[in-house]
């Protein structure tokens, strides 16, 4: 009976290692998991087999080879070595290792009975014989696919015992079928006895089995728990997030190296340490994480939305943090915390929100839940009179009238529900008892869920637009009426003999009295700007040779000092093209104007803050190409206050008028001279290279500008601090090139000011 028993044992044992070699992850583990659960069937069949053996009573002194004993081990380790490593996924294998179990087991059983060393003859019943063989092939065939049954399913140990009683079956079965089998005669030289010493011995091979097993199996489970141990460690120890375990009290537990880098501890530093001792000691940092801890006590499921808190260095500094609290899972008391410094993140908002407020143009940034307020940038707060602060969660109706404010919100709940989340609408509004256009372009902004989280608008006050516009359509209908009173030019051109015929409008847009006209086509070619005339030339070309109308707009030199603009369309009938002439020079003045607005200072005419942005844009791309480096000097102007508070604004505007023509003058036709305040300038040089001296520029500089002015009250001296910055060697973009020079500017102006002290 217990010989059955270990043998079952041994199956249980084997199998249930053999489950953990199909769930282990890395190849060496299934080995040695293969090759444990190989050794424990084979020392299950070895052990079954002795043991019944010590068991079987014959009255004949009996005794063992014990090279022939140990060596019966090896072929029940080595079928079971082949069978426990392979999982069979088709029936065909798993008959051959059903096989190959069977042959182990009889080979280990008659090798084993080989080593039995006694004065009688042994003799084997054949049919006997094959049944054991037989029996033990077809007993582990039917434990094999119950096992892969099991393991299949992933059942636990406990499903294990009935494949594990059948192998026990299949090892026992052919054990006493094969002791059936054999028969014992004795010779000449056997010698009776009843002596049986080997009872004792059977007790200590039952013994060793069992104290082996439990041993191995708590060896093994503390291997497994050790290596699951060690690779979660590892795994904390490579994520680039902080992990922090704690304990109910709050000591510390586990902190991996990442969090031990964020916080500037090294492990001896930070141990008994608790974790409220990593927040910044205010009431609200440490209410907040004993709120945490409290929600994820109680919390079944693990929690990920994260709180921020200020986190505190070794060193005393504070940080913003990101803390997500979780418990431990199982039947841990602890906790574990996810931190993330935030620092970076902290640093992109404070760059975005001064980005926002140094726009030109108004920033609003609405919840798309209830359309209130969440952000607003100075230019916004200006244009609408508000504070900031007192803007954030109010809506439309608290700041605009309230037809305004009906629009707005129509157009915001319209495109939430459109597919396309961009629009850009221009409404005239009323802010401070004025009314003013605004054209805004807005954004829906998504969450991680994809869902509208905020709508994004950036409003452009074009009042002063809007107005030379109307200016624009006033002289367009001052045309129409020209045009009604025959003041549009209307001519007929031959296209064979090249006759060209003009009405009086005709001569006056062109400036040609009638008694000077040639009536030929070459008059008026010699009268388009040599610039255009190529492209005009093609546009007539194509005319002619497609049968469509022509359509162009072109300049016309009338003197060496007298341009204008002109627009003819024409068509062609016949040999002929009739066409009109309008003179749009006004127009076009007034389009040149509004681009010059938009992009000069009104009263330098050097360009604005508007212009050096997209110029430096430009350059920027350019030195990408050429790997060449531009230059930028800040220029601040030096006694420039006295004047004003002595002389007036006026003659202040005097001065600065005449240092920018000086600025401008001092320019190639590659650089830009900007101006970007009061008395501040920007000088922006391009195509540097090694060559240049950044020393002359600026000697150059001061001395062009302190050189006496003229003004209407007599000579004023000035001089100027210049600072300065290149790129790309100093700055990434315009912002750090003007805060580099700035920045220099006054520590010149710094230097200065001590001298005169």
């Amino acid at each position: 009976m217990i010989s059955v028993l270990i043998a079952i044992g041994a199956a249980l044992v084997s199998f249930s290692l053999s489950a953990r070699t199909a769930r282990a992850d890395f190849k060496n583990e299934r080995v040695f998991w293969s090759f444990a659960s190989s050794c424990f069937l084979g020392l299950g069949i070895w052990a079954m087999h002795f043991v019944g053996m010590l068991a079987y009573r014959l009255p004949l002194e009996v005794s063992y080879d014990p090279v022939l004993t140990v060596l019966s081990i090896v072929p029940a380790i080595l079928g079971s070595l082949i069978v426990i490593a392979y999982h069979p996924k088709n029936h065909k294998r798993l008959w051959l290792n059903s096989i190959l179990m069977g042959s182990a087991i009889a080979s280990m059983h008659y090798t084993g009975m080989m080593a039995m060393r006694i004065e009688a003859a042994i003799v084997y019943n054949g049919w006997l014989f094959l049944l054991s063989i037989a029996l033990a092939i077809a007993l582990s065939g039917i434990a094999l696919h119950i096992h892969q049954s099991v393991m299949n399913r992933q059942f636990n140990i406990t499903q294990q015992i009935l494949p594990a009683v059948a192998m026990g079956c299949a090892i026992s079965g052919m054990h006493y079928t094969g002791m059936i089998s054999m028969h014992v005669f004795p010779i000449s030289t056997t010698v009776f006895s009843d002596n049986q010493p080997h009872k004792d011995l059977a007790y200590l091979v039952v013994f060793m089995v069992a104290f082996f097993t439990v041993l191995f199996v708590l060896l093994f489970e503390l291997r497994a728990r050790t290596l699951s141990s060690d690779r979660f460690t590892a795994v904390l120890n490579t994520v680039q997030e902080g992990v922090i375990t704690f304990d109910t009290d709050g000591r510390l537990e586990f902190v991996n190296p990442a969090a031990l880098a964020m916080f500037g501890y090294t492990k001896p530093e930070i141990r008994h340490k608790r974790v409220s001792e990593l927040l910044s000691p205010s009431k609200e940092g440490l209410a907040s994480l004993l709120n945490e801890v409290i929600k994820a006590a109680n919390c079944p499921e693990p929690r990920s939305t994260p709180l921020r808190v200020k986190g505190l260095k070794h060193n005393g500094d504070t940080f913003a943090l990101s803390l997500l609290v979780n418990k431990l899972p199982g039947n841990h008391k602890s906790f574990v915390c996810t931190v993330k410094d935030l620092s970076d993140v902290q640093n992109q908002e404070v760059f975005a929100q001064t980005v926002f407020d140094t726009l030109p143009d108004m920033l609003f940034v609405k919840d798309a839940s209830d359309l209130s307020f969440t952000h607003v940038n100075d230019m916004g707060s200006k244009a609408l009179g508000i504070d900031k602060t007192e803007l954030v969660g109010l809506t439309d109706f608290d700041i605009f009238e309230r037809t305004d404010a009906e629009r707005i919100i129509a157009s915001d709940l319209n495109l939430l529900e459109q597919p396309i989340k961009e629009s850009c609408e221009e409404h005239p509004f009323t802010l401070n008892g004025e009314e003013r256009f605004l054209q805004t372009k807005r954004v829906v902004i998504n969450d991680s869920s994809d869902k509208p989280r905020y709508i994004l608008s950036l409003s452009e006050d074009v009042t002063e637009l809007r107005k030379t516009q109307r200016k624009l359509e006033s002289l367009n209908k001052r045309m129409s009426m020209a045009a009604d009173a025959a003041h549009i030019g209307v001519w007929e051109w031959n296209l064979e003999s090249n006759e060209l015929i003009w009405d009086d409008w005709m001569h006056r847009i062109y400036s040609i009295p009638k008694d000077e006209f040639d009536d030929n086509y070459s008059v008026w070619a010699n009268t388009v700007h040599l610039d255009d005339y190529e492209s005009v030339r093609t546009k007539i070309d194509n005319a002619i040779s497609n049968n469509t109308e022509f359509h162009a707009q072109f300049r016309i030199q009338l003197s060496r000092d007298v341009i204008r603009y002109v627009r003819a369309d024409g068509r062609i009938e016949g040999n002929k093209m009739f066409g009109i002439n309008v003179d749009i020079t006004e127009q076009v003045e007034a389009e040149i104007r509004i681009t010059e607005l938009a992009n000069h200072d009104t009263l330098t005419g050097l360009a604005n803050r508007n212009a050096l942005s997209s110029f430096v844009k430009q350059e920027f791309l350019r030195i990408e190409r050429t790997l060449k480096k531009c230059l930028c000097l800040y220029l601040d102007l030096n006694k420039f206050k006295p004047i004003n508070d002595a002389y007036g604004h006026g003659v202040g505007d005097e001065v600065l008028i005449e240092v920018a023509r000086r600025l401008k003058k001092l320019c190639r036709v590659s650089d830009l001279a900007a101006r970007v305040g009061g008395d501040e300038f920007v000088v922006v040089v391009t195509d540097v290279d090694a060559h240049f001296s950044l020393e002359e520029l600026i000697s150059r500089a001061q001395n062009t500008i302190k050189q006496p002015i003229y003004t209407s009250v007599g000579f004023v001296s000035i001089s100027a601090s210049v600072g300065y910055a290149s790129y790309p060697d100093e700055a990434s973009n315009l912002y750090e090139l003007i805060r580099m020079a700035d920045k220099r500017m006054f520590e010149v102006k710094g230097v200065i000011g001590e001298k005169i002290q």
